[in-house]
């Protein structure tokens, strides 16, 4: 799902109603920083129960929006990883200008870039939820843990 308002939204709205748990991870972003985000957001998912291609792919989504903040979201923000019940959620957020929160399509194989925020929602079935202001954007995305996943 994709969900959100536009770039020029008011500052003070709320993002869209998410529940979450205790946190299990949360960090500061920079540029320094995604390669070991990515490590850390992959052991702490594996703990909590993600294993295979849905570890894979969750890692890879929240990759993405990392790099995102980095390049296109002022250069920092934070990361926030929770689970609440049989969900993984993490949330991403940036202090750029914000965007308009239709993900974009899949640009042309000779045009380079521009698909992490396609990328993370094709991986993860669309649960891809994005919240501009022009204060900058959220980017939160989820996954299930099967109850097979979480026995391991």
């Amino acid at each position: 799902m994709v969900d959100g308002t536009d770039a020029d939204e008011d500052a003070s709205s709320t993002s869209p109603a998410i529940t979450y748990g205790d946190p299990l991870l949360t960090a500061r972003i920079t540029a320094d920083r995604v390669t070991e985000l990515r490590h850390k957001v992959a052991a702490v998912a594996a703990a909590v129960g993600l294993t295979g291609t849905k570890l894979e792919d969750f890692v890879l989504a929240v990759h993405e929006l990392v790099a995102n903040v980095v390049r296109h979201g002022g250069g920092f923000g934070e990361l926030l990883l929770h689970r609440y019940q049989d969900r993984v959620t993490c949330r991403v957020s940036d202090h750029g200008r914000g965007m308009n929160t239709a993900v974009p399509e899949l640009p042309r194989p000779d045009r380079p870039g521009n698909r992490g925020l396609w990328l993370a929602q094709h991986l993860l079935a669309s649960d891809l939820v994005l919240h501009s202001t022009p204060h900058g954007l959220t980017a939160t995305v989820s996954i299930t843990i099967t109850p097979s996943e979480a026995a391991k």
